[in-house]
């Protein structure tokens, strides 16, 4: 598995935002949201397998990859509006959004924020937000969070979280895939997403959801248990729920197979609704 990707840019509100496209554009889109180690190249098994039928786009959000850093005080709101910003810029229409993560909360933010643009909602290993926890919880994972940034290099930080996003027996390529990965975070980047994620509450956003909607979680996750993914399903009138048997916090990368098989089925069954709309 390589993270090696051709990358695109566009303009939005004078920032540069980078992406990664498979697929032809006349085809419909799903736009994938990466976490906070992330970047656009956390999905390369899906811009391969989806890039056939679909206009498959994976972003870099601000502050990741080869986009400019988000403002100083940004919160989700402001990310929210930026990927707005960007699928405009693309002249998309209907989107199937996809958000793994920090980008899963985002897409939740998003579909209350921007719901013009919104076709599906898949939500892979997503929380609803530190606001949504105890606070003294939120505040504790955030401290934590910042401290490791302070303290480690974005190198020594993917070595040290890497087995912790995985579960228990990840092949050696996506071990090192997913190191890789996390090494190229930017501090900048990743200590405004983080305290953005530790301020934010979905919960609220819930009800506007009315669109199709997956829910992915991997049994193994130690970062946003399961239970959570059971919550957003209850939460998310007609959502539906897909557990990966084998996977930790990134099924998108451990278990392609099955990940990208529970898509498939899900994008048949929008595909169906639209046919018939």
């Amino acid at each position: 598995m390589s993270t090696s990707l051709t990358r695109q840019t566009v303009q939005v509100d004078g920032r540069t935002i980078s992406y990664v496209r498979a697929g032809d554009p006349s085809n419909s889109t799903l736009l994938l949201l990466h976490g906070i180690g992330g970047n656009a190249s956390q999905f390369v098994g899906q811009l391969a397998e989806f890039g056939g039928a679909w206009d498959v786009i994976a972003w870099d959000a601000p502050g990741y990859g080869d986009s400019d850093d988000p403002g100083d005080d940004w919160q989700m709101e402001e990310w929210s509006d930026a990927l707005d910003g960007f699928v405009s810029a693309l002249g998309l229409q209907q989107v199937v959004l996809l958000g793994q993560s920090w980008g899963g909360v985002l897409a939740q933010v998003s579909v209350a924020r921007h719901p013009q643009w919104m076709r599906a909602l898949v939500l892979s290993d997503a929380s609803m937000g530190g606001g949504s926890q105890p606070v003294a919880e939120a505040e504790a994972t955030l401290a934590e969070r910042l401290r490791v940034l302070d303290e480690m290099t974005p190198s020594e930080m993917a070595r040290t979280r890497t087995p912790a996003v995985l579960g228990p027996n990840p092949s050696p390529d996506v071990l090192a895939a997913v190191e890789q990965m996390m090494s190229e975070i930017r501090p900048v980047g990743y200590q405004r997403a983080a305290i953005a994620l530790a301020a934010a509450d979905t919960r609220p956003a819930h009800v506007h959801i009315a669109v199709p909607t997956l829910v992915i979680c991997g049994v193994y996750d130690r970062i946003v248990p399961l239970s959570t993914a059971h919550a957003l399903q209850a939460a998310i009138a007609g959502a539906q729920l897909v557990e990966l048997p084998e996977a930790g916090h990134l099924g998108s990368q451990e278990d392609p197979q099955r990940y990208n098989a529970a898509l498939r089925d899900f994008l048949s069954t929008v595909d169906a609704v639209a046919d018939t709309a």
